[in-house]
């Protein structure tokens, strides 16, 4: 029956026919034919169906002896008749012969596709192509070796309305999600930049068409680079100009094949494509509504579906504020989809692909498993210089010896026009100036490279400065736009970052005139905390380079995002005191946007945030005792809380718009849970550490907020068993979560009672 519904299905496409207009019919007063499989009326002719999975000789027979006596009933009606004979295997020469003596036409399924869309040249032409920026790693071609691609772990982190909720927090495999696709669902990969979202695209486009080239009954994968349909707002359009793209004709066929319901579609970057828009600095839902317009196209597929079509979308993991904000800008708010977070390489998998690519020793801990980054590495025989740098000093410290030590090889090249110094800075400038751009990490086009050397120098590019600037340690060409390029990991990007604002903050943000759209990240915060500390500066620096943007706010366009940026670095600083305060003075920051505002580790006082967007609040124990003001301001999410009541207005005020809330992230909730004191001492360490921002944190930091004693206790020898089951590494009295820990954490924190990892059962025979 499902065969003979997929033939019908066909057939309406191949005619151009409204779903539905290909039916059985029921002939009750001939003995003979009963009923055929289907009937397709045109204007001129009327098309005839039998659809067998049969092969045996005497089935043939029966069939064209149906259609025999349809046709002489239909031949009563109109002027020409047409039969068919669809089969799911190729049938032997003497069955075809049989059928033709009858004048019965006998095609496979794939055959009878292929009249208007041939699936098997599809995928040859789609193979060659690029899959949007996943490159071989040591040519840097797209031409990638059939055996490349090393599994990444991947979790559900968030489900549909109508999916189980049991789904979350559970692993999920390349081959489950191709067979989710394959029964129509909706899955939303998320990942850092860098993480090799694009090669598990190529990966996927692989297993599906495998599974379609061994059964035609399977849907045809499209895979499609997004970052190619920039202001395409039609899923048509944006179908013809992938045809073309790949060189398939007729491109109509490809649109023809989507809306029969014959394909699923493999939607990569919808991170990447942007809008026109013009920035409203008045507008606090700007760059929200920026990206909404920018993903109309992808919308036009996910609200036009064919039925029980998959789609599967994927793209960088912080782009969106929420998953509300998820769901909506990608149309599938209210239906049944996943959201699956993209992992880095654990360390069996990193050392796998290394070893493919003749690397043996072991990665450092500080170093991130993605893809991208190692294959820049490996390109650029970097990794003698990576080896030697000491990633238990923290993030800042490696990243900074990283960045130095890289810019320093560049510079030792004969082919080097720029000093070690001038390529770091411009680098910096570079990340720095991205921020302006509402995809927040690019692109960056030839001119913004010259015009960053010129800012840096003084001096206007060579032909031999421009060659190097074409080629700087860290950038990557974007191939959906010649010419330019992208950071090709998002840690390295974070770090130079930071390193720019550190350096504007020392300068007094003299001359600089870019207006960011987006908040400074943890990770650039804690970069430039750390270059700061490293020149003196302290919180008191920051808090009076931050209240003299508020005064330059009426006349710099910039200032109010960079007071803000200024108020995030500080409280990096205070954290690592023993009573972190900081009072801001009466400072109003308006018009801004915050990454996380961490009123848990923080007392922050005398401060009022208005008509800001904040990606995260989190709330203190005693939120009515808080001296901050919120008002008009759109919050992400709010931590601490299960919803609006729990929220004193004298601290967040009414007319602020809230997406989510969670109360399970903090100290409070943690103490709250039926555990052991010593189990919820483990908890209250590993969310510090693994959940909450920061790269590291002072060891006194982790008894704050901890009003059980009989959990406090605990505390330190809790401290000793991570360290030496090597979960965290401790220097300068400062703690560090160590990566390659981060898949045994997760299982930890998802089931801590039932867990039995050897640090758990330690930990419980704690007395």
């Amino acid at each position: 029956m499902s065969f003979e519904a997929e033939v019908r299905r066909v057939a309406e496409a191949v005619w151009n026919l409204a779903p539905g207009q290909c039916q059985p019919t029921h002939y009750p007063n001939d003995p003979v034919v009963r009923e055929i499989d289907g009937i397709a009326r045109l204007r001129d002719v009327t098309h005839l169906l039998m659809a067998t999975t049969s092969t045996r000789l005497d089935k043939v027979k029966d069939d064209c002896k149906k259609l025999q006596s349809a046709e002489n009933i239909e031949r009563a009606r109109v002027p020409a008749v047409s039969k068919w004979l669809i089969t799911q295997t190729q049938l032997d020469a003497q069955h075809i012969d049989y059928a033709r003596r009858q004048n019965v036409q006998v095609l496979t399924l794939a055959q009878f596709q292929r009249r208007f869309f041939d699936g098997a040249r599809y995928v040859s032409l789609r193979s060659r192509a690029a899959f949007g920026s996943a490159r071989d790693p040591l040519t840097d071609s797209i031409s990638i070796p059939d055996d490349a691609y090393v599994a990444l772990p991947m979790r559900i982190v968030a489900v549909g309305h109508t999916q189980q909720s049991s789904l979350v927090d559970r692993r999920i495999s390349l081959d489950q999600i191709g067979g989710r696709l394959r029964s129509g669902e909706l899955i939303v990969l998320r990942a850092p930049f860098g993480a090799g979202k694009s090669l598990t695209v190529r990966e996927l486009f692989k297993k599906l068409a495998g599974s379609h080239s061994n059964d035609t009954t399977q849907p045809i994968p499209l895979a499609l680079n997004l970052r190619e349909h920039w202001g395409e707002d039609f899923c048509d359009e944006i179908l013809d100009r992938h045809a073309r793209t790949i060189g398939y004709t007729p491109r109509e066929d490809l649109v023809v094949a989507w809306r029969a319901g014959m394909c699923c579609l493999l939607l990569d970057g919808f991170d990447e494509v942007a809008a026109q828009s013009v920035v409203r600095t008045d507008n606090k839902n700007f760059m929200r509504e920026a990206r909404r317009r920018a993903l109309s196209g992808v919308r036009d597929f996910t609200q036009k579906l064919p039925a029980a079509v998959g789609v599967f979308l994927c793209g960088r993991d912080h782009y969106f504020d929420s998953d509300t904000e998820l769901a909506s800008s990608l149309g599938i708010l209210g239906r049944k989809y996943l959201v699956v977070d993209l992992g880095e390489f654990d360390e069996k998998n990193a050392n796998e692909f290394l070893k493919k690519n003749g690397i043996a020793q072991a990665l450092p801990d500080w170093l991130p498993r993605k893809p991208l980054l190692l294959s820049y590495l490996l390109r650029e025989k970097l990794f003698d210089q990576i080896l030697a740098i000491d990633g238990t000093k923290g993030f800042g410290h490696a990243w900074d010896a990283f960045l130095s030590a890289i810019c320093a090889r560049e510079a030792l090249l004969e082919r080097s026009a720029m000093e070690a110094e001038t390529i770091r800075a411009v680098l910096e400038r570079l990340a720095f100036s991205v921020r302006t751009k509402t995809t927040g990490t690019g692109p960056i086009a030839g001119v913004d490279l010259s015009e960053a050397y010129t800012a840096e120098t003084g001096q206007s590019a060579g032909e031999a400065v421009l060659a190097q600037l074409q080629r700087l340690p860290g950038l990557a060409q974007r191939d959906a736009e010649a010419g330019t390029r992208s950071f090709v990991d998002f840690d390295m990007f974070a770090s130079l970052q930071g390193g720019a604002f550190a350096r504007h903050v020392l300068a007094g943000f003299r001359n600089v005139s870019i207006n960011p759209l987006a908040a400074l990240g943890e990770r650039a915060q804690d970069m430039a905390a750390y270059i700061l500390r490293k020149n003196g500066a302290t919180a008191d620096t920051l808090l009076s380079v931050c209240n003299q943007l508020l005064r330059m706010a009426a006349r710099e366009q910039g200032a109010p995002q960079h007071a803000a940026d200024c108020l995030g670095v500080s409280l990096r600083l205070v954290m690592d005191n023993d009573k972190p305060e900081m009072d801001m003075r009466g400072a109003i920051i308006d018009g801004a946007s915050l990454d996380r505002v961490p009123l848990d580790d923080v007392t922050l006082k005398n401060v009022s945030f208005r008509n800001c967007t904040i990606r995260e609040l989190r709330l203190p124990d005693s939120p009515d005792k808080t001296e901050v003001k919120f008002s008009s301001c759109v919050i992400g999410r709010v931590v601490g809380a299960t919803n609006r009541s729990g929220i004193p207005s004298s601290l967040v005020s009414g007319d602020c718009e809230i997406e989510e809330f969670d109360n399970a992230s903090t100290n409070s909730a943690v103490l709250r849970l039926d555990l052991s004191p010593q189990l919820k001492a483990l908890l209250t360490v590993l969310r510090k550490l693994y959940k909450q921002a920061g790269a590291g944190r002072k060891i006194a930091a982790f008894s704050r907020g901890i009003t059980r004693p009989d959990v406090l206790r605990y505390i330190d020898p809790v401290l000793e068993i991570l360290q030496r089951h090597q979960f965290v590494s401790i220097f300068n009295s400062v703690v560090h979560p160590v990566r390659r820990q981060s898949g045994r954490v997760e299982a930890i924190l998802a089931s801590p009672a039932l867990a039995d990892d050897p640090v758990v059962v330690e930990v419980r025979s704690l007395q």
